[in-house]
């Protein structure tokens, strides 16, 4: 599930039934206590997601720069790193300088990161 899904939606909704079916497709629960989490957190449209795809082989959506800078990111996406080991999970969060968000809304994204 390189791909991902979105944890948490731009509106700070937790998707539970989306995390379920990461938890079965991506076997979490065999890795027992042996699994890593990696999130990045960094202004808008600087790169994140785009680094979490060529460090970890995952598909997250980048911004096209020909079409202008814009939000690519919303909420918190989640992936499922295929070639290392112990499992890894990494977590690409929006920019912390979105316009979209509320700063309530940006904190709480960035206490969950912590809290994990």
């Amino acid at each position: 599930m390189e791909e991902g899904m979105q944890l948490i939606d731009e509106n700070g909704n937790f998707n539970v039934d989306g995390l379920q079916d990461f938890v079965t497709a991506t076997e979490f629960a065999q890795s027992g206590l042996s699994y890593a989490i990696v999130a990045i957190i960094g202004s808008q449209s600087s790169g994140k997601s785009t680094l979490m795809n060529q460090t970890f082989h995952t598909k997250f959506k980048e911004m096209d720069a020909y079409n202008g800078r814009s939000q690519t990111t919303k909420g918190i996406w989640i992936a499922k790193c295929s070639d290392i080991d112990p499992f890894t999970i990494v977590m690409d969060f929006e920019g912390t300088d979105s316009n979209q968000r509320g700063e309530v809304t940006l904190k709480a994204f960035y206490y969950f990161s912590v809290a994990l």
